[in-house]
């Protein structure tokens, strides 16, 4: 069953669409599969790259050292994912570290293995590459996107006076062009145990879930389409966004980690203002 288990994910992968199943076959005897638990560790940034992995179930953190000693999420990849690319290219420190967020099991392919398989399917090969330069290329727009969306947003505090609510409404429209496909936001600020809309962005559909954001502490997807992130202030919340795609989403956690990573900056955002209000 392993074997097919191998093939299957394979079969899976944007990367290889098309290759001959002769030559997946082919490939899928190479890979070795590796079992985690929870938190597990699969190697840490500064160690040497020496494999790639494929994720067949379960899902893997990816993560770098932070300046306070602690550790800042870069992506978590799910199944159909693969990462820890460059070590087929080069023999050098992974940049970063990755973990298992629950029971993992990967599909690890050895550099040298890779270089067995390459001189038998040269061909396919080529194919494997460039499509792995697509995705480096890919990665890297992501978070060049992500920087300048942070900075734009820190840009806010600088700029003119705004009202909460006014706010919140730029960040709508500072979030929503950097995001694939079609989407819609709404932002909602708390006033006592009612929620005001102050920003609603394209066709936004509300939902029953309305209901229970009072009572939502983390960012989170609601349903397949809607992502939730809760404005928390130093004396109880402050407000939510919301953001609701239209179309199919690949790499839905990575989306929602860049989304719940702005939670933080917004909701210093409303905070400011609240302060100056305050001290009027």
């Amino acid at each position: 069953m392993q074997y097919e288990e191998k093939l299957k994910l394979l079969r899976s992968l944007h990367l290889l669409k098309g290759m001959p199943e002769r030559q997946l076959a082919g490939l899928a005897e190479f890979l070795r599969p590796k079992e985690l638990a929870d938190k597990a560790p699969v190697f840490q940034e500064g160690s040497i790259g020496m494999s790639l992995y494929f994720i067949s179930s379960g899902r893997i953190r990816i993560h770098v050292r932070a300046a306070d000693g602690g550790s800042k999420d870069l992506a978590i990849l799910g199944p159909g994912d693969f990462f820890g690319e460059m070590a087929l290219v080069e023999e050098a420190c992974r940049t970063a570290s990755a973990s298992a967020v629950g029971p993992t099991v990967l599909f690890e392919l050895f550099r040298g293995d890779m270089s067995r398989w390459v001189k038998l399917n040269s061909q396919q090969a080529v194919q494997f590459f460039a499509g792995l330069v697509h995705l480096q290329s890919q990665r890297l727009r992501r978070t060049s996107s992500e920087l300048t969306l942070h900075d734009d947003i820190a840009g806010m505090f600088r700029g003119d006076a705004l009202t909460s609510a006014e706010f919140l409404g730029k960040v709508v429209d500072c979030v929503l062009p950097r995001l694939e496909g079609a989407w819609a936001a709404a932002a909602y600020l708390c006033e006592g145990s009612a929620l005001r809309p102050v920003a609603v962005k394209g066709e936004f559909r509300t939902g029953e879930y309305l209901q229970k954001l009072p009572a939502a502490e983390a960012a989170s997807w609601l349903d397949p389409s809607t992502f939730h992130t809760p404005l928390a202030g130093l004396r109880g919340p402050i407000g939510h966004l919301l953001f609701q795609t239209r179309g199919p989403l690949p790499g839905r956690d990575e989306v929602g980690r860049t989304l719940s990573g702005i939670s933080t900056l917004v909701s210093t955002g409303v905070e400011i203002h609240l302060a100056k209000i305050a001290a009027a």
